[in-house]
């Protein structure tokens, strides 16, 4: 009798769970898997539910199969949407289609374009099997063909499907793509498919309870870092997923409480290695995609006095706490323009404006502590004729011998580290192959602003410093510093038309790029295997592939310079700060070795009456580089800048408003 009363007592336990958890918004992953067949991941998919209202995402390999371990019916699904239709998210659309069909079942079918066009090719194809099968219920599929709603996705919008409401949006992949939320009441659960960096997820996504995302660049045990993607990105010559540090930016964007990967293409992750990569830049909670796993978590979902909630959350106080942190010593900074000298002068005590890090951390056993930074930099800077690079051997190799810039709070921008690769038997440094510090492979400490602490206490950046761009604002061009040469420096953003301030706003693209192949080293002077970005030599430029030049900028106008200026981006892709100068670095910024105290003493004045004079002749190939934007050949007044601008006439002979070649030789003679 106890047994029985024990079994009675757990079934009512079953029961009122399950009817307490279907009046939440739920998500199950289907799939958890990839292209690559794996027997514990099936194919991508994910089924929303509310109350009565079942909707499946793509429908990979082996979606029935799980569909049937979960007890789910597929005549009971009330849409089937589409990420996107490659084949590894829509195998299994075909046969679930027909049984929702056979079953009766209104159902809504969306997606991207091409859509209609699934739908309609299956119809035709199978039509003798639908209507033999039909029969069996004296029905047709002229019968059933109003069961169904099928329509084509574009742009952003919003549908209902029962009591969910649905908004979609364009995201970049390969082919078109769409990411969904999905809101009931205070509930919302976002799915962005596969993608790269889209600036529209981070806005679908907001404020998010759930984000499930693409795991690209997620880390596998045994392996310190997942080169798959990167390898089948590099043949296609178009990138198809994102990376952690992609992703960990738009959940930190997105605001998003919970980060779940999904769609690994191995069964094993190592997830320290990965949160910790994550961690760079996002605090909420990271949870990584199984098979038949619910969320909300299923046993965490329970109720106190008929009020229904959860726990799942409660340890983000702790991981903020552990992320970010709020220092007691304050920012102070200020600067100067001596218009007299030419100069402007930025005085800083080196504390950021933002929160930080965990300081000492593992990686980084230094204490932030303020400084006594003062630097001068020209106030009208002048390109020179030659670049000069942060490392002493090159633009990508060799000890730090600038720091680049100093940001708009006083904080400076050293894109180096002094790291290299180390011989195996000797330990001695190869100056050749210096670490890159943003790799997800290099462990300095640094924290979510790519920042950490110099041994004498002196906080900096590596690359983009998140907290103090978060707030940001992307449809304009931001004053993000100065660098040493005295140009300014923005970041990501600029205009589409580099001379036209009323052109549109883009996100401007290096032009740098993984190389493809394995390092020429035998692993124990030199490194080996694949290129992997953990060396500033895995990088090359190559020209015209982004909106940018080798120093990571460009000549245009800006908010600051509404006539035009050379300027520097800092991107959130490699190189972020540049690693090379196209003006004369102040020796404010040199790195190790005695200042030439005498130079650092001539006002500009006094150092332009060292320069050469007026008649030497300049590299006009040089000068092409730098200054002719729509690379004609010739340099127009509008394009002139500097000396070259204030002598225009006297060098255009003809008067035709162009500089040529033989002008400026002839002017040289």
């Amino acid at each position: 009798m106890k047994r029985h009363f024990a079994l009675v007592i757990l079934f009512l336990g079953t029961q009122l769970f399950a009817q307490e958890n279907n009046e939440h918004l739920t998500a199950t992953i289907i799939g958890s898997g990839s292209p690559k067949f794996n027997t514990e991941r099936s194919g991508p998919s994910v089924l929303i539910k509310y109350k009565n209202t079942e909707i499946l995402v793509d429908m990979g390999n082996g979606t029935q199969a799980n569909l049937n371990k979960k007890n789910t019916k597929i005549k009971d699904i009330d849409g089937f949407l589409f990420t996107h239709h490659h084949l590894d998210h829509n195998e299994e659309f075909t046969p679930i289609f027909i049984q929702s069909l056979l079953g009766g079942n209104k159902t809504t079918i969306a997606g991207p374009k091409q859509t209609t066009s699934i739908i309609d090719n299956t119809l035709k194809i199978y039509e003798e099997d639908i209507n033999y099968r039909l029969s069996k219920s004296g029905r047709s599929l002229s019968n059933v063909k109003s069961n169904f709603n099928v329509k084509n996705l574009s742009g952003n919008n919003t549908f209902f499907i029962g009591e969910i409401k649905i908004t979609y949006t364009p995201v970049n992949h390969t082919i078109a793509a769409l990411a969904f939320r999905f809101d009931v009441g205070n509930e919302s659960i976002v799915i962005s498919g596969d993608l790269t960096y889209s600036e529209s997820l981070p806005i679908l996504a907001k404020n998010a309870d759930y984000l499930i995302m693409d795991s690209g660049g997620a880390i596998a045990i045994g392996s310190k870092r997942n080169t798959s993607k990167k390898k089948n990105n590099k043949k296609n010559k178009q990138k198809a997923h994102v990376n952690l540090t992609e992703s960990s930016l738009m959940a930190k964007e997105a605001n998003a409480k919970n980060l779940v990967l999904t769609h690994f293409n191995f069964t094993n992750i190592d997830e320290e290695a990965t949160t910790a990569a994550i961690r760079k830049n996002y605090i909420g909670n990271v949870l990584y995609a199984k098979d038949l796993m619910v969320l909300p978590i299923e046993e965490k979902v329970h109720s106190h006095n008929g009020i229904s909630h959860s726990h799942n959350n409660e340890h983000l106080t702790e991981i903020k706490n552990i992320v970010k942190k709020k220092l007691s010593l304050q920012n102070k900074v200020s600067i100067i323009l001596d218009k007299k000298n030419d100069i402007r002068i930025i005085k800083s005590n080196a504390i950021p404006n933002h929160t930080v890090g965990q300081f000492p951390t593992k990686g980084n056993p230094n204490t932030i502590s303020e400084q006594n930074k003062v630097y001068t930099i020209d106030l009208t800077a002048e390109l020179a004729n030659n670049k000069t690079f942060v490392y002493d051997l090159g633009i990508d190799r060799g000890k730090p011998s600038y720091v680049f810039g100093v940001a708009i709070n006083g904080v400076k921008f050293e894109p180096s580290a002094n790291e290299y690769f180390r011989n195996t038997k000797t330990n001695q440094p190869n100056y050749e192959w210096t670490l890159e510090p943003l790799s997800d492979e290099v462990n300095l400490g640094e924290d979510y602003n790519n920042a950490h602490v110099q041994p004498n206490g002196e906080y900096h950046y590596h690359g983009t410093p998140t907290g103090l761009v978060t707030n940001f604002d992307k449809s304009k061009m931001t004053l993000v510093g100065w660098a040493a040469d005295g140009f300014p420096m923005y970041y990501k953003m600029g205009y589409k038309n580099p001379m036209d301030s009323n052109s549109e706003v883009v996100k401007l693209k290096s032009s740098y790029v993984l190389k493809q192949g394995e390092r020429p080293g035998n692993g124990i002077t030199a490194p080996n295997g694949t290129y992997s970005g953990k060396y500033v030599r895995d990088f090359e430029f190559q020209n015209n592939f982004g909106d940018l030049d080798e120093c990571n900028g460009r000549t245009g106008v800006t908010p600051e310079f509404p006539n035009g200026t050379y300027y520097y981006i800092v991107s959130d892709e490699f190189p972020s700060a540049s690693r090379c100068f196209m003006g004369t670095p102040s020796n404010d910024f040199k790195i190790g070795g005695k200042k030439n105290q005498k130079q650092q003493k001539l006002n500009k004045s006094q150092q332009k009456q060292q320069r050469p004079k007026e008649n030497t002749p300049p590299n006009f190939t040089n000068m092409l580089e730098k200054m002719d934007t729509n690379k004609d050949g010739k340099i127009s007044k509008t394009e002139a800048k500097g000396k070259l601008k204030e002598k225009f006439e006297k060098r255009d002979s003809n008067n035709d408003g162009y500089i040529t070649v033989n002008e400026m030789t002839k002017r040289s003679n």
